[in-house]
């Protein structure tokens, strides 16, 4: 088989927390040569023994700003990469258990111009042990929260222009055979630690800066609300994808399709027979 020219594109601030599991997943898949990163101002150089492609931005980190350049990094990258794939460092693409061998395997036989993955945030609950990045971290942790804020386009072929967060883009959604999984309430102990290292790097008084500042106690107590949330409910995958696609519309004004952002009100189980599909993550 031909395998199409495939590149991963992230954001960083850190080497640290979620970036090692990040380059092991998709290095291991796509080989590190083939990863790239964005960092911001004074942050290039932490960089510079990860063995992956690192662009410098003399800028601070501001979530408006990265979803601009990295729409137009990943317009340039297409000349050089028949695919491209787009997610934060925290986020995990993994295709349906069962049809692929892995995520390689899925970007080989898919013929959709762009996919839309179905997001779910990675739940820590109550017993579980800290996340050991240095074995695979899905079989550590047994529930989800389905979550359309999550649901984003993550694989293109195309050029696309997102909005802040990523959540939306130019072009309306489209549903096939990819999940996204999203770390940032895996680890709660993780999570208050990233908060402290970027705050400093951010501009005080800004929009940014006030989503890293909430605290820790904050964070403990929205993380222990998800977790406490029933385990199963009677919204199926299905009909929470039809939700999702019925409340996505164009937002003249930005130029985007985008929907409110939803959330199941109960966890799901994660499917184990993801962990077949999914090496080293």
């Amino acid at each position: 088989m031909i395998h199409k020219k495939t590149c991963l594109l992230a954001d960083a601030c850190s080497p640290d927390f979620m970036f090692p599991l990040w380059r092991r997943y998709y290095g291991g898949l796509f080989g590190d040569d083939n990863l790239h990163i964005l960092t911001y101002v004074g942050r290039k150089a932490l960089f510079d023994n990860c063995g992956v492609k690192v662009i410098g931005l003399e800028r601070a980190y501001d979530d408006k700003l990265r979803a601009e350049v990295i729409s137009n990094l990943v317009g340039m990258l297409l000349r050089q990469y028949n695919v491209v794939l787009r997610c934060d460092i925290d986020e995990f693409i993994v295709p349906l258990a069962g049809k692929y061998r892995d995520l390689a395997d899925f970007v080989d036989r898919n013929d959709l111009p762009y996919v839309t993955a179905r997001g779910t945030d990675v739940i820590e609950m109550p017993g579980d042990l800290p996340l050991d990045l240095d074995i695979p971290v899905l079989p550590q942790r047994s529930h989800g929260l389905r979550a359309t804020a999550l649901y984003k386009t993550c694989l293109t072929t195309v050029p696309l222009v997102w909005g802040g967060g990523f959540h939306g883009m130019n072009l309306p959604p489209v549903l096939d055979d990819l999940y996204l999984f999203h770390l940032k309430w895996a680890d709660l102990r993780r999570l208050i630690a990233w908060h402290e290292t970027m705050r400093p790097g951010v501009v005080p008084g800004s929009e940014t800066f006030g989503y890293f500042n909430v605290g820790a106690a904050h964070l403990a107590e929205h993380q222990a609300w998800l977790a406490n949330k029933p385990c199963g409910g009677g919204e199926t995958e299905a009909e929470f994808d039809r939700r999702f696609l019925a409340n996505v519309g164009y937002w003249q004004d930005y130029g985007l399709y985008q929907g409110s952002f939803l959330v199941q009100d109960f966890l799901h189980r994660i499917d184990p027979a993801f962990h077949a599909v999914a090496p080293g993550f």
